[in-house]
Parts: structure tokens; sequence; C-alpha cells
């Protein structure tokens, strides 16, 4: 009797850690495939921010396009250069952006470069977007005979009809922070890597730059993945590693892919094998010894150690189901003081970095998706603006041509012709030439003279080339404020114009004259401070009238009547210079406003 009590305790001991473990091991295999199912849904997120920045970029590249300037037939580039500026700037397109026609020729780059071909139809990218007429994105490619590497991102290039004229496209350097900035803000485990890959096989970025521009698909078969956009979880392995004793060995690891939409490129995610399956061989181990301690001490705690066992087991089975469930915020507590207990710590360390990664995840993505909507008001206003002003800048020219055709017409023009009828009139009748004839014809001359030299200096004050800076400040302030009756007081004591660069001079020029012309226009005022200083450093201007002042809140509503444009103006050539303007103004309380410059680049 006592050897089949032995007997059945021992089997009994036996089958429950038999079942206990099958159990066990399943919820171990079914949490490692929703790891594995996690893991691809990262790299899924990965991939669609991935493809999230780079259709961005090509939207970039088709504002090209909308921009309604695009005429490769005028021989006038400058607006062409604009609109390249216009898509490089926030973009990942480091290495440049440029437009090609129908044969392939580069017609215009930002940044200019020098030494570059001129014609890139023998480049795959670029002779497939020319051909089949859709957006391209390459894989890393080898410009010769630098031996750059390049990533191209092509797009049709239409004009304002419509119709295509060529090809708008921008080169990205694939060792660029862009990509690798994604890839990095995802939580991994240690010697766990995450990589961008093109159907070529070579790593665009990766959390170990080491391995950037390096060669990992062996026997192409990520490449088969990214032609069929086909995700997988698949066993690989990594070259071989030398160990501490300089052992070479072969490591195994789990490979997560997912592919990317819009260009041939995926996200593999690598996890060591044994990092995967480390809960699995802790389990066992665990298991091994819990069966010894069992079987010794059976015959002692008997139906004591069965219960020991069954409820540690079904609360780590309770546990395991909830984190199956998706469930992670209840903590796997076992009342246990053995193994299974050092089991639902591992548990629980797990569940703990799981909710862990995906809070972080979910956080991120709050937080890329408020920078996009931040990121995208900027941009509309900034449109909004650029529209105004272009709009603005167009009818002023129009309107100065006007104004000169009018004066060279009205004045010019009509004294010319009198000028000729008198000369006629000397050479029908030259025996009525007189000194008084002369000098008529003289003073006619000089008004021409004259009158020209009025439009000249309206299109380009002579006195700023020939006098300077100061010179030209005291003569905006004598046409603009002085003669029109207002009683300016002007300290320039402080100003050292030699320190000031040239084109710097122009620019403050044209903030000065467009503020003294809005005084003597629109202020209303009598009186006007002129404060104007600088140093090796910088440069400081205010000037201040008790006219009768605006509302700065709502001068900039409504801009397509053209109210605040010449301030919008003012403060476009302010930061060309990397400087601030700032108005001061209120209704009935005058206007103040204030420059400052800075005279270094560096500052």
């Amino acid at each position: 009797m006592q050897r089949r009590i032995i007997i059945s305790i021992l089997l009994s001991v036996l089958i429950i850690l038999l079942s206990l473990g099958f159990i066990s091991y399943y919820h171990i295999q079914d949490t490692i495939e929703r790891s594995y199912e996690d893991r691809r849904g990262e790299a899924g997120i990965i991939a669609t921010m991935i493809d999230h920045v780079l259709e961005e970029n090509l939207t970039r590249l088709y504002d090209i396009s909308l921009a309604d300037k695009i005429d490769l037939r005028d021989g006038n580039w400058t607006p062409e250069e604009q609109a390249l500026q216009a898509a490089y700037h926030y973009s990942i397109f480091s290495d440049g952006i440029f437009l090609l026609d129908k044969l392939g020729n580069v017609l215009i780059s930002y940044p200019s470069r020098e030494g570059e071909a001129i014609n890139l139809l023998g480049v795959p990218p670029v002779s497939r977007v020319i051909s089949e007429m859709r957006p391209v994105i390459s894989s890393v490619f080898t410009m010769e005979p630098s031996r750059r590497k390049v990533i191209f991102a092509l797009v049709p290039l239409r004009n304002k009809s419509g119709d295509v004229v060529g090809t708008a496209g921008g080169l990205i350097d694939p060792t660029s922070y862009h990509f690798t900035r994604i890839l990095t803000s995802l939580v991994l485990e240690k010697r766990t890597n995450i990589e961008l890959v093109d159907n070529m096989g070579i790593v665009i970025a990766s959390n170990h730059p080491s391995s950037i521009l390096s060669g990992i698909d062996h026997n192409k078969f990520l490449s088969k993945l990214i032609d069929s956009k086909q995700s997988t979880v698949a066993a690989c392995h990594r070259c071989h590693l030398a160990d501490a004793s300089g052992y070479q060995r072969r490591t195994e690891d789990i490979l997560i892919f997912s592919p990317l939409d819009l260009a041939p490129w995926g996200v593999a995610i690598r996890v060591p094998r044994d990092q995967v399956y480390a809960p699995s061989t802790s389990l066992q181990r665990g298991f091994v010894v819990l069966a010894v301690i069992a079987l010794a001490t059976s015959f002692i705690l008997a139906l004591g150690m069965s219960k020991s066992i069954v409820k540690p087991v079904q609360q780590l089975i309770r546990a395991t189901e909830r984190i199956a469930r998706g469930d992670l915020s209840v903590p796997v507590k076992i009342e246990s003081a053995d193994e299974i207990r050092t089991l639902a710590e591992q548990f629980d360390d797990m569940r703990t970095k799981l909710d862990a990664s995906l809070k972080s995840i979910q956080q991120y993505n709050m937080e890329l998706e408020q920078r996009v909507r931040d990121r995208t008001r900027q941009l509309e206003e900034k449109q909004r603006v650029n529209t105004s002003l272009l709009r603005k800048l167009i009818t002023s020219q129009e309107d100065e041509r006007k104004r000169i055709a009018r004066e060279l017409h009205d004045d010019s023009l009509q004294t010319l012709s009198a000028l000729l009828m008198n000369i006629e009139m000397c050479r029908l009748h030259p025996d009525l030439i007189t000194p008084e004839k002369v000098s008529v014809m003289k003073q006619t001359v000089t008004v021409v003279i004259n009158e020209m030299t009025k439009v000249i200096q309206n299109l380009r004050p002579t006195v700023l080339d020939d006098l300077g800076f100061e010179a030209g400040i005291v003569w905006l302030i004598d046409r603009n404020l002085r003669e029109k009756g207002l009683h300016c007081h002007v300290n320039m004591q402080e100003l050292v114009e030699d320190r000031i660069p040239p084109e710097i001079q122009l620019t403050l020029f044209r903030i000065f004259q467009e503020a003294t012309t809005n005084i003597g226009r629109h202020a209303g005022a009598e009186h006007v401070q002129i404060h104007i200083k600088n140093d090796d450093h910088s440069f400081f201007m205010s000037i201040e009238d008790d006219g009768k002042g605006f509302e700065t809140e709502s001068v900039f509503e409504n801009t397509m009547t053209g109210r605040g444009l010449g301030i919008m103006g003012m403060k476009e050539r302010a930061t060309q210079v990397n400087g601030t303007l700032k108005v001061c103004s209120k209704q009935g309380g005058g206007t103040t406003v204030l420059c400052t410059v800075p005279l270094r680049p560096e500052e």
C-alpha cells in the first residue's frame, strides 16, 4: 500500500507537473506568437511613418508645379529657382532639388552644384519617371564619378496648363538623420536591430549606425518581399560573430519584416532567437527544478504540495490569459515562494516592458500628429502670406511701370517733341537762328535731363550709392517727412555705417523708406522721433510718431485688401538678413517701429 501510495503520489505529481508544463508552454508559445504580431505591427507603424514622410516630401515636389510659375521656355529661371528654394527648405532633400526636361537634361538645381552631370537619362529612376510619368522613389544609387550615395525622389513636372514638361526631383542623403530618428524612436530590447532596407539589400537607416550602407540581403529574400509588398516573420541568421574566447559562432535571429508602399524599401526588425525564447527556456529550467523538489518532498507534503502547485499555476494562467487579451494594467501576482513566483516575476517584467512600449508608441504617435497639424497650419499661413506678398509685388511693379511710362510720356516725351519741332524750324529757316532760340533749346534739354534724373532717382536713389547710408537716411527724412511739414528729431550720433555690410545697408534703407512713406501718407502725425545706432555686432533702429495709430490685432486680418502688406514686407526684409522687426501701435496712441539686425552671420 505504501508503495502504491508513493507511486500514486509520484505519478500524480508527475502528471500535474507535465500538465502544468504543457499549459504554460502553450501560453508561452502563444505569447511569443503575439509578440511576433506586435513586432510586425511596430514594423508596420514605422513603415507607415516613413511612407508619410516620403509622401509629405513628394508633395513638396508637386507644389513646384502647383506654384503656377513653371515656364521652361521663357528663359527666366528666377521663378523656378524660387519654387525650388521653397520646396528645399523643411524637406529631407539634403542633397538638393532639381528640374529636368523630357530628355533628362538638368535645367536648374538648388543649391546649385558645379561638376554634376548635365543629363540624367541614363539613371534608371530618371528614365522610369520620364517614360511612366508617375512618382518614383529609388533605392540607394551611386553617382558617378563622385561615388556619392544618394536616393532619388522624382515626380512629373507640369506647367500652368497641366501639361507634363519635365521632371522635378530631389536627392536624399541615405546617411542623414531623418529616417534614423524615426527608427530610434522605437523602444527595443538589447541586441535587437531595426533597419530600413531597399530592394537591393542596402541598409538606408539603422539603430546601429555602423551597419548603414552595408548589404544584408544575401539570398535576395528581402528583395522578393519588397517587390511583392509582403510582410513576414521568419527565422534568419546574422554574420558569424566572435565570442569572448575568439570562437566564431553563427547567431540565430527572428526577422520581422514590413514593406513600404511608396518606395521599394522595407522595415526589418531582427531579434535574437535566444532572447525571444528566453521565457520558454526559463520555464523549462524552472520546471526541472520544481519536478525534483516536488518528487523529493511528495512523501511528506502529499496533497499540500499538489495544492501549493495548482493554485499558483492557476493564478499564472489567469495572468497569462489577461495578457493574451491585451489587459496589461493588472500586475502578475503569485502567492508562492518557489520557482513559479520567479516565473511570474518574469511574466510581470515582460508585461511592464510591453505596456511601456505600447504607451511610448501611443504617446509618440500623438506628439507626431500634433507636430504634423502645427506644421501644416504654419505652412498654410506661410502660403497665404506669400500669396498676398506676391500679389502686392506684381501690383506694385505694374503701378510703378505705369507711373514711369506716364512721367516719360507727359513730361520728357512732350518736351523732346517740342525740342524736335524747334530743331526742325532751325533746319528749315537757318537765317532765323538767334542766341535766344539756342538758349531756349538748351533750357529744354536741361528740363529733359532733370526729368530723367528724377525718374532714375525714383527707381534707384543714387544718394545711397554716391553719399552712403547715413546720407540716404537723411534724404528719405527730408523727402518723405520734412517736405510734408512733419517735425523730425533725429539721433544718429552712434551710427557707424562702415561697419554695416552693403547688402544689409540696402535692406535697411528699404525698410526705413517704407516706414517713413507710411508715416507721411497714413499716420497723420506732427512729430517723429528717429534713433539709429550700431556697433560691431548689431544694428538698432527705432521710429516713433504721434499719429493716429491703428490696432495691430486687426491689421493682418484681411491682407487681400492690401492692408498690412507694407508692414509684412518690412518684416520679410528684416527676416532675410536674420533680423527682427516689431510694430507697436494702438488707436489714437501713435506708432513705434523697432528693428534689430545682427551684423555678423554667426550671430
